[in-house]
């Protein structure tokens, strides 16, 4: 029972006080930031495939993949 009045103590001592008056904003807090300017997609489509498609990750997979198969295997031959 004592907390609870301690809460509602505790709760209603902000109420009583008086809110600070912040007035209006500065104008360069209000300002809207300056946005990017935008470019057509085409021309940056036609920049991307002109310098050619990424390379195929197949092959570093698979012999990444490889490589742990080996390991596996040598860790699987040992004698504990």
């Amino acid at each position: 029972m004592t907390r609870l009045a301690l809460w509602l103590a505790l709760g209603l001592i902000p109420a009583c006080s008086a809110a600070p008056e912040f007035g209006e904003p500065q104008a360069g807090l209000t300002a809207q930031p300056g946005w990017p300017e935008l470019v057509p997609l085409g021309p940056v489509i036609a920049a991307a495939s002109a310098t050619g498609s990424a390379p195929d990750p197949t092959a570093s997979e698979e012999a990444r993949a490889a490589a742990l198969r080996a390991r596996a295997a040598a860790l699987q031959a040992q004698d504990i």
